[in-house]
């Protein structure tokens, strides 16, 4: 019986060994599958990375190209708007000397028409924002009134003055003359138009 005893309890510690060498074999086996796992899964997060990595450097491309497209159609706009204000200027321009080339005709209208080409005559005519300076000669003083009188009553001259009037200097029956006329404000009505 002795011997029986001693069989089993050597048994036991041999069973309790290959247990132990199972469950450690289990244990590597779970670990080797954990790092196999690991590794796996670290693999799959990176290709996912590097797919996003790759998208977003494609989305950065394609926005940089519609970047410059707005910039290049930014610049188009800007010289765009410069030939506007370009246009415009000139435009004004035009639009200022049609209005200044109505208003001499009109001066030159009603001059000619109030004098009398036989016993007045004019030297000179300068017209600037509105002003208008005759310079003339005439038979008598009379006549350089009458002129006056016809320009004051028109509607295109407001105020009439006469600056100088006087015998012309080594001729006893001529007058030299000097006058300051002022445009009205219908003047202003053509530049409207």
């Amino acid at each position: 019986m002795f011997n029986m005893i001693a069989i089993n309890l050597l048994r036991r510690p041999l069973a309790n060994e290959q247990r132990r060498r199972r469950r450690c074999q289990i244990e590597l086996s779970v670990g080797v599958f954990l790092i196999v796992g690991l590794v796996v899964a670290s693999g799959l997060i990176w290709w996912n990375m590097d797919r996003s990595i790759s998208s977003l450097r494609e989305q950065e491309a394609q926005l940089m190209d519609r970047l410059r497209g707005v910039e290049n159609f930014q610049s188009q706009l800007e010289a765009t708007s410069r030939q506007l204000d370009d246009v415009k200027e000139r435009s004004r321009q035009v639009t200022h000397l049609l209005v200044q080339r109505r208003q001499a005709i009109q001066v030159l209208d009603v001059v000619s028409r109030s004098l009398d080409p036989l016993r007045l005559w004019l030297s000179d005519l300068e017209m600037e924002q509105g002003q208008v300076k005759l310079m003339g000669f005439s038979e008598s003083k009379d006549q350089i009134v009458k002129f006056a009188k016809l320009l004051n009553q028109d509607s295109l001259f407001q105020n009439v003055t006469v600056r100088e009037a006087g015998r012309v200097s080594g001729e006893s029956s001529s007058y030299h003359f000097i006058m300051d006329l002022l445009l009205t404000s219908e003047v202003e009505y053509v530049r409207a138009s």
